[in-house]
């Protein structure tokens, strides 16, 4: 099955199929030979960029890691820091809470005292009042009674009589 024809010394084969892959063994040859120091340095450099590339994304991997790490510290420590003010803040309302409810019974106190006093003052001032009154009666009745049914020596009797009862020298008026 082979044919050929045969040109000044070069044979050439029919066969496709053959040829094919002859063909196709000396291409692949060919670009090694020629193109292969290219190819290879090229792809030498793929690969150098693809290592880097690589490298590169592990360090800022191991980045991101460490600030995830630092960040959840913080956050864990900022937890801490709220819990601690909110545990402030609940005992400084009940310690405000506390020192309001002194005061205001302290200014309770001090207004029941106050009161209290006044309370005092006041009946004080109208049982002086009272006395004054009952005392003013008192005598504006005696003084009424001496005038219309006291005589003059009986009079001059229960003047003598009162300053004997207390020790004192009596009066003699004649009439």
């Amino acid at each position: 099955m082979e044919n050929l024809i045969l040109l000044s010394n070069v044979g050439l084969n029919t066969d496709i199929l053959e040829t094919n892959i002859i063909n196709i063994a000396i291409l692949v040859t060919l670009l090694f030979n020629v193109l292969g120091g290219a190819l290879k340095a090229a792809m030498l450099e793929r690969k150098e960029q693809i290592l880097n590339g690589v490298q590169d994304a592990e360090q800022r991997l191991q980045e991101a890691s460490e600030r995830l790490l630092e960040a959840k510290t913080q956050l864990n420590q900022s937890k801490l820091i709220i819990n601690k003010i909110k545990t402030d803040k609940e005992a400084a309302i009940r310690t405000i809470a506390l020192n309001n409810r002194k005061r205001a019974l302290e200014e309770l106190e001090r207004q029941a005292s106050s009161t209290k006093l006044a309370i005092v003052y006041k009946e004080q001032q109208v049982l002086r009042e009272v006395k004054e009154q009952v005392s003013t009666l008192a005598l504006t009745n005696v003084l009424k009674f001496c005038q219309e049914q006291l005589k003059l020596d009986t009079h001059v009797q229960l003047i003598n009589k009162k300053i004997e009862s207390i020790g004192g020298q009596q009066w003699q008026i004649k009439f």
